[in-house]
């Protein structure tokens, strides 16, 4: 099958890999040692393009391709999580459009409620790589949760402030903005300004806030099992978010990080 291309020149997503062939990738011998005591959990991974979204693009890839094991009520619980997003939307006066976006969203995720309900496990999962090879949709998908992330964090200022400390009031990068103070409050205007430069453009990168906004949000179970050269012997696994008693049935998505990206990795 033909990949699509990031605009960096490498393909977008990938086939599924065994995961003894990870250590390959590796020079260091931490990170090798730690790619192999994976194999006693996982058996699988998929390799995304390294343009910036990895960490949106496998986080939403692995949580559709799991939609096949699960009611059809998932769906609308997430499309349920969304409802209150588009007032805050207007409220921070955000750019983009937060319609268009949403939109198109809410249509590939009832596309996915409508195919799982005719196709077997396996032709779900052919017709979604296929589906996401179209990267001009699919960018439209990962421009959308970079928007629903922004909104996140501008809105919940408090918490956020403890992820990003060069929004720290002291700091220089934040007096400079503060310069430019709009009516919406400290806080609040530090928040958009970064979210502006750092969260929304589609090539800025993302990383683990990025991910803490968007589970936040859309209540689903994340964890990322970490391979890097750390002290640490064994490979990290860093809980995100944690599924509750009252949504059991939420697929839970698993990402494997190496520094600076992000692809998904499979029992």
């Amino acid at each position: 099958m033909v990949l699509q291309t990031s605009q960096n020149g490498g393909p977008t997503i990938h086939e599924k890999e065994p995961l003894s062939s990870l250590q390959a990738e590796f020079v260091y011998d931490a990170m090798k040692d730690k790619s192999n005591m994976l194999l006693a959990n996982y058996s699988e991974y998929r390799k995304l393009s390294g343009d910036g979204s990895c960490s949106y693009r496998s986080f939403i890839y692995s949580y559709l391709e799991q939609l096949v094991k699960v009611s059809s009520d998932e769906e609308l619980r997430l499309i349920g999580t969304l409802e209150p997003l588009l007032e805050k939307f207007h409220r921070l006066h955000l750019p983009g459009s937060y319609s268009d976006g949403h939109n198109a969203f809410v249509n590939l995720i009832l596309d996915c409620m409508d195919h799982k309900q005719t196709l077997s496990v396996s032709d779900y999962e052919d017709w979604l790589f296929k589906k996401s090879q179209n990267e001009k949709k699919f960018s439209e998908i990962i421009s959308y949760l970079r928007l629903v992330a922004a909104i996140q964090i501008c809105t919940e200022v408090e918490k956020f402030r403890h992820f990003i400390p060069e929004l720290n009031p002291l700091c220089p990068e934040a007096v400079s903005i503060l310069f430019f103070k709009s009516k919406l409050g400290t806080s609040c205007y530090l928040y958009q300004q970064w979210c502006r430069r750092k969260v929304i453009p589609m090539r800025a990168e993302g990383d683990e806030v990025h991910l803490v906004a968007l589970t936040d949000v859309l209540h689903v179970p994340l964890r990322i099992v970490i391979v890097d050269i750390s002290g640490i012997e064994e490979p990290n696994t860093h809980i995100i978010y944690e599924s509750t008693d009252a949504l059991p049935l939420v697929p839970c998505v698993t990402l494997l990080y190496r520094p600076g990206h992000y692809d998904i990795i499979y029992k």
